[in-house]
């Protein structure tokens, strides 16, 4: 049976968790990184998690049909703490400011195959990057909770 090739967007959104999670456990211990917001309160903290919240469509040139794709990430943080919200953040940004690869995916029978296809997916600007303040009984894993946007490109 053949397997199923996944499309650019959901390439970008799974290079980059698989980016975020590999310098995560390369650099910190007993942090999940996942890939949706609901995974995010089903594990125990702290959690990093990444996601694709909007793909954007830009001509290249007045008048063209041809499309520049760039896409909208998020990157929640869900801390213990204050100070380890604040190390989390800064690490994050300081590991997103390049480039990362770009990988294509596949899955078959259940298993997911990612191949490095030699392309970087590059930040094009970080839009946000603040404490998320929740003032009415916040759950556990929103005491702690920061949230970082940014705009990514494949090159």
């Amino acid at each position: 049976m053949a397997g199923s090739y996944f499309r650019k967007s959901r390439n970008i959104e799974l290079s980059t968790v698989y980016y975020i999670r590999t310098q995560v456990d390369a650099n910190w211990t007993s942090i999940n990184t996942v890939k949706s917001f609901k995974q995010a309160y089903d594990v125990d903290l702290p959690v990093v998690c990444v996601r694709l919240n909007d793909t954007l469509f830009n001509r290249k040139e007045i008048g063209a049909t041809t499309l520049e794709n760039t896409y909208g990430l998020i990157i929640d943080i869900f801390a213990t703490s204050d100070a380890q919200r604040l190390d989390l953040a800064d690490f994050v940004e300081e590991e997103i400011k390049g480039s990362w690869p770009y990988y294509t995916h596949s899955q078959s029978g259940g298993t997911l195959t990612r191949t490095d296809s030699l392309t970087k997916i590059v930040l094009q600007e970080i839009t946000d990057n603040r404490k998320v303040e929740i003032s009415e009984n916040p759950e556990k894993q929103d005491r702690y909770r920061h949230i970082i946007s940014f705009i990514v490109r494949k090159n």
